[in-house]
């Protein structure tokens, strides 16, 4: 999770970078959101992601605060691994950061808005009677696996104040996570105090290797860089040894440009606003609308402070990504739509994190509806994965087709802002269109920009052959996507398309052999028969392709139909069986890299996993299974340590072994809305309008039920969803059976409409299992739910 400062989704995410590899590796830093634990700081840059897994995208408009001679020191201003330096003393809290340089003693605070930064240097009483700050625009996280994966700096211009007092500019950087073309930053800042000098300098520029000289610092106040031309500037202010220097610098980023940049500056940050006032303003917005969303009420009773701070630093976790942009469309993207970039997958959110926005940040998710849909307008694709204004990079399915569908089922086809007629067209395109292949050396078959890239293979025969990256994992979400296809087909298209997806949503059963066949022995329940697996074109299993995840995994991966899964696994109590194999501990074989968490098939670290323990609802009489499944992957694989998410480490730990230098990775929010689902109870089934139930992690907790009020953005809802769970206590844990509204059910899942509205949903708790849900099963597409 990305520790520096920003408010909800907001523009600008102002941070230290550092860097915690071998100095003769080049001082390399793998984590995606800047910061590591340990290593040492390179800089402080105003854009970064949060919780991202693959390479770093960013970590760019920097400054760096020096102390003293640089000649003395050996400081290359162009090279960051000639001024490195560890910190101590961080703290991190809403709206704010502080770290103190171990090397040199200077403390710098940070504060954010939604486009601008403040950082505030305080250099000590020294002996070093100069300080500086470094602007390098050649500054960017780069990536462990170097190369064509590293995203790079590409050229710039920068204009500097002659008196010393601010600069602006801009400058271009390509590749990255999602190897996108060159993308333009403006940038526009100002200093509290004029510096005594301000100097620019310029030198050819590597990405793999930093300069053999330091660049002259020179006296132009106008420069630009062609293609690999580093540029940079040095501010430097005298000061009495005996009395230090306070410096603050106040930062605006625009896609637009430097003029728009300064703008925000002048308006969110004038100086006649507080660097105090202004944290206080961002810890009072994430309280307004993220933090006071969910609530635990007194009658709860006493709480540990684990089971709240988990709740807490995971519904923070949830509003860092995706990026607002609205206004800041780029090039002659002129759009009234609202913006969001940095879609971190589609593929990691679709299935926990876009339903919580639904629920619970509904003014917001109408926005980012309308945004995909209008990127869709104006870049031909829905994003999938998006970073740096461009779409990149698809992870299997075309996955916000199922973030459109289970908007409209849930209730916001009713909204006016939203064009459906536009979001159905775009879902058809994912769904009947080949994309332009790109490269990608991670998939042999590129086409991972958007789109599906195995069409071809998918229409004619209803499968994906190996002649495409990862056939049956894409295989299984094609499917997926066809469903979504055709829910909004039914409504929006013609009969024949609805017909034509419906047909392709039931193309999993392709991939089923059924005489596939695992032996786990006794400890794992014995053979179990039915597997996924890739086949030829001429209908020969092979070698199963799978992305980040077993076959054993994505065989349970069939959402909008589990009745027809459970019966080609030989019916519930064959389905039961393998359930319960797949959280033995002690056969995990490997899931991809980093991903992995504990022993058992079942893996608590990645998204394919994230619905397998709540499949027990799905057989009736076993949802007590769900409760115990959740309740250990919970009590197990997440804490408020260093390391409490399971999986989803970052390339620096890999390369480290177990010092955990790098953060955690929140999956752009998908881990943390799964662990939000589970304490409240709940798991959201997407593409259908169902929640499963588990049980509550509290005897009382309110959820704020978001709106869509098209008059006020910022409104919000006075409407609480009070779940309740009488008797629930340490020992007893088991659901003994379940209101709604006062009105018992024996159902194990509740449908979207019966909480939009508010109300109760009570969970009486107690010591044993018992068969409480003996009533109607989820909906699946085989037992008539269309």
């Amino acid at each position: 999770m990305f520790p520096g400062v920003s408010l909800p989704f907001g523009q600008v995410k102002l941070g230290i970078d550092t860097s915690v590899l071998n100095l003769d590796q080049g001082g390399i830093s793998s984590a995606n959101s800047g910061y590591t634990p340990r290593g040492n700081a390179t800089g402080f840059s105003l854009l970064h992601t949060s919780g991202t897994g693959g390479q770093p995208k960013y970590g760019v408009v920097s400054q760096m605060p020096l102390l003293g001679s640089l000649e003395e020191q050996r400081i290359n201003v162009a090279d960051n691994r000639t001024y490195l330096t560890n910190r101590t003393n961080e703290v991190a809290q809403v709206g704010y950061f502080r770290t103190t340089f171990e090397t040199t003693g200077v403390t710098t605070e940070l504060t954010a808005t939604q486009h601008t930064g403040i950082l505030h240097y305080t250099f000590p009483p020294s002996v070093n009677t100069t300080a500086h700050v470094l602007i390098d625009l050649a500054h960017a996280l780069p990536s462990g696996g170097g190369g064509y994966i590293s995203q790079r700096y590409v050229k710039g211009e920068l204009t500097v104040d002659p008196k010393g007092g601010g600069y602006n500019g801009s400058a271009w950087y390509d590749l990255g996570w999602n190897q996108g073309e060159a993308w333009q930053i403006f940038f526009c800042g100002d200093f509290s105090k004029s510096a005594t000098r301000a100097r620019t300098f310029w030198t050819p520029y590597n990405h793999l290797a930093p300069p053999a000289s330091a660049p002259t610092l020179s006296p132009y106040y106008d420069i630009y860089a062609s293609d690999n031309l580093a540029i940079g500037a040095l501010f430097s202010w005298e000061f009495e040894s005996s009395q230090g220097l306070e410096i603050e610098s106040r930062i605006g980023v625009s896609f637009i440009s430097a003029q728009k940049a300064c703008q925000f500056v002048r308006e969110e940050i004038p100086w006649s606003k507080s660097f105090n006032s202004t944290v206080q303003a961002a810890k009072d917005t994430w309280n307004k609308e993220i933090l006071s969303s969910i609530t635990v009420p007194p009658e709860n009773g006493a709480t540990n402070d684990t089971l709240l701070g988990l709740l807490y630093t995971h519904l923070y976790g949830t509003a860092l990504m995706p990026t607002d942009r609205t206004s800041e469309n780029p090039g002659k993207w002129d759009s009234k739509e609202p913006y969001y970039d940095d879609w971190y997958t589609m593929w990691d959110i679709f299935r926990c994190t876009t339903p919580f926005y639904h629920l619970v940040y509904t003014n917001r998710y109408v926005d980012m509806l309308r945004s995909i849909i209008d990127t869709w307008r104006f870049d031909g694709y829905l994003p999938d994965g998006r970073s740096g204004n461009q779409n990149g990079r698809t992870q299997g399915g075309s996955n916000a087709d199922n973030v459109l569908a289970d908007a409209y089922i849930k209730g916001l086809d009713k909204v006016k802002t939203i064009s459906w007629k536009d979001g159905y067209k775009a879902v058809q395109k994912d769904a009947d269109i080949v994309p332009r292949r790109n490269i990608d050396f991670n998939a042999f078959d590129g086409g991972t920009k958007e789109g599906r890239n195995a069409l071809p293979d998918w229409i004619s025969l209803g499968y994906i052959t190996q002649d495409y990256s990862r056939s049956v994992s894409k295989g299984v979400e094609y499917a997926q996507n066809d469903f979504a296809a055709y829910l909004l087909a039914k409504s929006l298209g013609s009969k024949k398309d609805a017909a034509r997806y419906l047909q392709r949503a039931n193309n999993w059963k392709n991939f089923w052999n059924e005489n596939a066949t695992v032996d786990l022995g006794d400890d794992g329940l014995g053979v179990h028969m039915g597997f996924f697996g890739s086949k030829s074109a001429q209908g020969v299993f092979d070698t199963s392709l799978t992305y980040e995840g077993l076959i054993w995994e994505y065989s349970f991966n069939v959402p909008h139909d589990t009745a027809a899964l459970i019966k080609l696994m030989g019916g519930p109590a064959a389905f039961e069986r393998r359930l319960d194999a797949s959280f033995v501990e002690g056969f995990s074989l490997g899931a991809g890299p980093a991903n992995t968490a504990g022993t058992a098939l079942f893996n608590p670290g990645n998204e394919p996993s994230f619905q397998t323990p709540f499949l027990y609802n799905y057989i009736n009489g076993k949802q007590f299974k769900t409760v115990e499944k959740t309740r250990y992957i919970v009590n197990k694989y997440y804490s408020l340590a260093r390391s409490g998410i399971p999986g989803n480490q970052g390339n620096a730990r890999r390369l480290h072994g177990d010092q955990h230098d790098t953060e955690n990775n929140l999956d752009a929010g998908a881990m943390a809305t799964w662990l939000l689902w589970n304490l409240l109870g709940l798991y959201p089934v997407t593409s259908q309008p169902v929640y499963l139930l588990s049980a509550p992690f509290f005897k009382a907790v309110d959820v704020r039920i978001g709106t869509t009020n098209p008059t006020s953005p910022s409104y919000q809802s006075k409407t609480y969803l009070k779940i309740r769970a009488p008797g629930f206590s340490a020992n007893n844990t088991y659901v003994q059976g379940v209101k709604i509204n006062g009105k018992s059910i024996n159902r194990s899942f509740i449908w979207h409409d019966e909480i939009t509205n508010g109300g109760t949903l009570e969970f009486t708790m107690g010591s044993e299992a018992v068969a409480w849900d003996s009533g109607e099963l989820p909906p699946s597409l085989s037992t008539g739910w269309k």
